[in-house]
């Protein structure tokens, strides 16, 4: 779509919220307050793709409805954008407790495609034992609905209370494994009845 077609359509969806364009951003985290302004004065060109989402749901739209493109039927249904709240940072290094205990509502919002069905947050990594996988300062998207454990994959864990991310290897005697390019991270053996799996990790993200 042409960029004053998109000026149009945005200003005319503005008029029917009864809303600004800055009201309108600052209805989502992660959205600056002059990004759509500054998009219909003519200051960005285009939003980048990290944005559209944000803008799509800050005008109530779907990020097809914004495009103003039909989805293709050779394509299947246009991806599903799940919001998911960055809540804390998870160890992946030694075992700690959890550092917030914030309310949803409260905390950054992150948008995500393709994550499927599923009950999501997002955490950021503290420490380097996972870091093959999952640098420090990384986010990994934990899935709370899918807790079944299998051999190889990555989870967030909680033992006594404190909570660290490691992949489960099963076995004999099962423990939780590093993995890592830093030799001086060790495997955690525990007993089972004091583990609780808080969800598996089903992505991790990584800015530049």
């Amino acid at each position: 779509m042409e960029k004053d077609d998109l000026d149009q359509r945005i200003t005319a969806r503005l008029n029917q919220l009864g809303i600004g364009p800055i009201e309108a951003a600052q209805r989502v985290d992660g959205l600056e307050r002059n990004y759509i302004q500054d998009f219909l004065k003519g200051k960005k060109r285009s939003f980048s793709a990290a944005k559209l989402p944000l803008v799509a749901q800050a005008l109530g739209w779907t990020v097809t409805e914004l495009q103003g493109t039909p989805p293709r039927r050779s394509s299947g249904a246009t991806p599903r954008i799940t919001m998911v709240p960055l809540l804390d940072r998870v160890t992946a290094g030694r075992l700690r407790s959890p550092a917030s205990q914030i309310p949803v509502e409260d905390v950054p919002l992150l948008a995500f495609a393709d994550l499927g069905r599923g009950e999501f947050f997002a955490l950021e990594v503290d420490g380097d034992s996972m870091d093959r996988y999952s640098p420090e300062g990384s986010i990994i998207i934990v899935n709370k609905a899918e807790r079944d454990l299998v051999n190889g994959r990555c989870y967030v864990f909680s033992l006594h209370g404190e909570t660290t991310y490691k992949m489960w290897q099963n076995g004999e005697v099962p423990y939780l494994a590093p993995h890592s390019t830093n030799s001086a991270n060790k495997p955690i053996f525990f007993k089972k009845r004091d583990l609780e799996v808080i969800g598996r990790v089903k992505r991790t993200l990584l800015n530049l």
